[in-house]
């Protein structure tokens, strides 16, 4: 593969006149499914053909990119991460892979030993479900490896956060503290906290940390969004972003410094008055560059690994418990009207049956939702039986494949196997079986950022292990290619624009060394991402 017969493998990144891709391109454009060339002109395309067609639309000046045994796609969408979480991530305690609650508290503690005095310590990725001990990790073991750091550990969610005796003083929680409204305090025996909170009761702490200065948003936000570049990614919905960042991005548009397209969702968790406030700013310049602020984040409920998700039946596990609200439906209706009011698009975190069913009707109950696309963001748990909610309310199923996968060797045993709740369990084929436009995405960094393994998942939902888990939800190559694709694209309302390799769309284009439509299913996370390009501009050119 190169540009240019005078440089062989190598991309030049920037912006170039005039690009011609030769090869295979998998164009996502049902008038013309494949095409052997694509001209790039302005950050458009020009000419999308055969290499003759192209070629004659073609200046002299005109670099080449030529395929070989590789191929290029529409530019793959992200359509839920989190892109300030993600940088801050990889400076963090990470958890992941850890076999015991001790082995966590270590990691914490040799994070420590080189830290400021007194400093935050904080890390993800813990889930309890594979520790040698599958139960909830305390306060004790925390507090006796870093006892002069307050320690906060996100759980591989991000719905439930673990913390020392240390953290919990600087957040002002003890017996006294009542659980939040959407929130859960663990307690021992004796009412006192034992060192995990879940959803809205992990406020306190992250309000008790210091905030960071725009000049360390700015790095990680670039520091996030170039990395997503180098796995293949042209364009991110970033799922919930806070006044402060939104500034920090507003900057780093205009200045022209966001290495891939951001469509960023306001929190629609604060204050109704801030949030007014928000939209009535970002409706005035929706659109900066690269940067489109149209769409407003809201939860429902929690997550189903840290038993937050609202389930109509009591979990499986846990028999007295059946999740939380964390938005009263009430509430969620009020604020889900408001944002439609104001022309922006509701994106709704639903994962438990009852929450996805009740945010669907809310959304069903309103025709006039449909031409903002309301979303459904996870979308991981739907009865069958409520599955006609999706063509009945319009709804955009915004799901992430690698969550299925994942989450496979513990689901069954929260909502019981063979369950009507577990068929309808990260469903995919019944949301398009249903009618429901499907945008794939990763949730990084709950899971990892590269979207290979989200196509893996997608096609031949296999876990780590190599075991399938309901098969019958599988979904085509074609099909999961649309989904970080053209479904993508659909959801933040740019079908029109990107999504397809077609002439007049923006020329963005995520370029592999093999065939990602020819190799094996198991080979997908193994294809190397040969470059990126998003609006003609080459922004990743390999290793």
């Amino acid at each position: 593969m190169t540009l240019d017969a005078a440089r062989p493998a190598l991309y030049s990144p920037g912006m170039h006149d005039e690009l011609l891709v030769v090869g295979a391109l998998h164009t996502q454009d049902p008038t013309r499914p494949r095409a052997q060339a694509a001209l790039i002109r302005g950050g458009r395309f020009a000419c999308v053909g055969t290499r003759d067609e192209c070629e004659q639309r073609a200046s002299s000046s005109v670099r080449f990119i030529e395929l070989g045994a590789g191929c290029a796609t529409p530019g793959l969408i992200d359509a839920h991460g989190h892109v300030q979480f993600f940088g801050r991530s990889l400076n963090e305690v990470d958890c992941s892979g850890a076999a015991s609650e001790a082995e966590c508290a270590a990691r914490a503690a040799r994070a420590a030993a080189g830290a400021p005095p007194g400093s935050w310590i904080r890390g993800v990725g813990w889930k309890q479900d594979d520790w040698r001990e599958a139960r909830l990790p305390t306060s004790a073991s925390l507090t006796a490896a870093v006892p002069d750091h307050p320690v906060a550990l996100a759980r591989g969610d991000s719905h439930a956060l673990w913390v020392n005796d240390l953290a919990l003083r600087r957040a002002g929680i003890g017996r006294e503290t009542k659980d939040p409204e959407g929130g859960l305090i663990m307690r021992d025996g004796a009412g006192n906290p034992t060192g995990v909170l879940v959803d809205n009761a992990m406020r306190a702490v992250f309000q008790a940390m210091p905030r960071p200065a725009p000049a360390d948003t700015e790095a990680l936000i670039f520091r996030s969004l170039k990395s997503l570049a180098a796995v293949g990614l042209t364009s991110v919905h970033d799922a919930g972003v806070d006044r402060d960042s939104l500034e920090v991005y507003r900057k780093m548009a205009g200045e022209d410094r966001l290495p891939v397209r951001v469509y960023a969702m306001l929190d629609g968790q604060q204050p109704m008055d801030k949030l007014a406030a928000q939209m009535e700013l970002w409706g005035r310049t929706p659109q900066i560059g690269r940067l489109t602020v149209r769409s407003v984040k809201m939860f429902a409920d929690g997550a189903l690994g840290s038993r937050g998700a609202k389930l109509f039946e009591p979990y499986a596990d846990d028999p007295g418990n059946s999740g939380l609200w964390l938005t009263e439906p009430g509430e969620l209706r009020r604020r889900i009207g408001a944002v439609a009011s104001a022309g922006f698009q509701p994106c709704v975190h639903a994962i438990g049956d009852q929450a996805c069913a009740e945010v669907l009707s809310v959304y069903a109950s309103r025709p006039e939702l449909r031409a903002l696309r309301p979303r459904v963001e996870h979308l991981q748990l739907l009865r069958p039986r409520d599955a006609q909610l999706l063509r009945a309310s319009g709804a955009v199923a915004s799901m992430q494949p690698t969550h299925a996968t994942s989450d496979a060797p513990w689901a069954e045993s929260r909502l019981g196997r063979g369950t009507e709740r577990q068929k309808g369990a990260y469903a995919w084929r019944q949301a398009l079986d249903a009618g429901a436009p499907l945008a794939f995405g990763s949730d990084f960094p709950i899971e990892s950022i590269d979207p290979r393994p989200g196509l893996r998942s997608a096609i031949a939902r296999r876990t780590a292990a190599g075991q399938a888990w309901m098969p019958e939800q599988r979904l085509t190559r074609d099909e999961a290619l649309h989904a970080f694709t053209a479904g993508a694209a659909y959801a933040e309302h740019a079908e029109g624009r990107r999504g397809m390799i077609r002439e007049g769309y923006d020329a963005d284009l995520t370029v592999f060394e093999r065939d990602v439509l020819e190799v094996a299913v198991d080979e997908l996370p193994e294809v190397p991402i040969a470059a990126t390009v998003v609006g003609g501009v080459v922004e990743y050119a390999g290793p």
